[in-house]
């Protein structure tokens, strides 16, 4: 094992030494950023609706009376759904699910038939994220941040045992006292817009 490890290693290298010949080729057209896997880190959060109510889930931070929204780290080999509903689970305390909602994204379809050009289209039913957030971290470090929309499975109690994060106070707002309470304006933005699929996808 040692030698076919050291013979890979010396290969590695002498491929890396002719792929130097390659630094001055062509670049995209587009404005393009390239991060390794250690300059980033991927969170996944979503905006809890209580649908029976229109209320909309708000964290309350008491030591610097924030009111933020529920998202965490995507852990190793974890999908983005399942992170999304388990930290709106650890920090909020009530089981929930993600909702497939009537909106638009870029994202082909589940079955792509024919090739289809890079532009959003409208779907029906689907669940995906609704926003993405990207955090510069300093050092030229990022945060990217996923969002979905999410709602409490109401037929179900709240959990006290869920609540990973006891520095949280769980909150329920309407619509609009929702939107003055978050504290980052790119919050509200987010909310704001998460009503306006919810209500679109839900009206009668």
């Amino acid at each position: 094992m040692g030698a076919l490890a050291d013979a890979f290693g010396v290969g590695f290298l002498s491929q890396l030494s002719s792929l130097a010949q390659y630094s001055d080729m062509a670049t995209s057209r587009f404005e393009t950023e390239r991060y390794a896997s250690e300059a980033f880190v991927e969170s996944v959060g979503a905006v809890l609706f209580r649908l029976s109510t229109q209320e909309v889930c708000v964290l309350h931070l008491p030591e610097r009376d924030g009111y933020v929204l529920a998202k965490g780290r995507r852990n190793c080999g974890e999908s983005r759904q399942k992170t999304a509903v388990r930290e709106v689970m650890e920090e909020s305390g009530f089981p929930c699910r993600l909702l497939h909602l009537n909106m638009f994204t870029r994202a082909p379809p589940a079955i792509e038939e024919e090739q289809l050009g890079d532009k959003a289209r409208f779907y029906t039913g689907i669940c995906e994220p609704f926003n993405l957030q990207i955090r510069r971290l300093g050092q030229g470090d990022v945060k990217l941040i996923r969002w979905y929309i999410a709602a409490i499975n109401e037929d179900k109690p709240f959990r006290k045992d869920l609540q990973e994060k006891e520095r949280f106070a769980v909150e329920f707002y309407s619509f609009t006292d929702a939107l003055e309470k978050l504290t980052f304006q790119m919050g509200r933005d987010m909310v704001e817009r998460a009503i306006n699929i919810v209500s679109t996808t839900f009206r009668k």
